[in-house]
């Protein structure tokens, strides 16, 4: 098996929920269905899924998850990027109330890890999805304002 196997089989993954599957897929991309399932199938070694074609996955299908792939091999993540419509100065003042808020948020998650806290020094399952989902918010504010700031 390739080791990149693992990039391939998100790629099967996405086009299959592309609406029609791998065979609708293929008809938009303009490809034979039996190569593209091919190319798609992660155990297949004659066939190979080129890197225009993984990139026109990941635009039809409007999923980041080849891309994440991708970022966490040179040890690197992906971030969601606000709407393209949100100005510079709203999108300040949200950066400016989720630093805060983020704030408060580090500033749980030390209490958290105490070893009096109800989960010992662990941070329990709830309060980790709902950090993440502060930190990811975050990084998209700030991911947005770079973008901005760097023109």
């Amino acid at each position: 098996m390739n080791r990149y196997s693992h990039l391939v089989a998100i790629a099967q993954m996405d086009a299959k929920s592309f609406h029609g599957g791998i065979q609708g897929l293929a008809s938009v991309m303009g490809k034979n269905p039996i190569i593209l399932a091919q190319k798609l199938n992660p155990a297949n070694e004659s066939n190979h899924l080129r890197l225009d074609e993984a990139a026109f996955i990941v635009d039809a299908t409007q999923s980041p998850a080849i891309a994440d792939a991708l970022a966490a091999l040179v040890n690197r993540v992906t971030v969601a990027l606000p709407a393209a419509n949100v100005s510079f100065h709203d999108l300040t003042r949200e950066f400016c109330r989720l630093t805060k808020r983020c704030g408060n948020v580090g500033q749980e998650l030390a209490e958290a890890q105490s070893p009096s806290s109800e989960w010992g020094e662990k941070i329990s399952p709830a309060e980790c999805k709902r950090i993440a989902k502060e930190l990811r918010e975050l990084l998209s504010v700030a991911a947005g304002l770079l973008q901005l700031v760097e023109g």
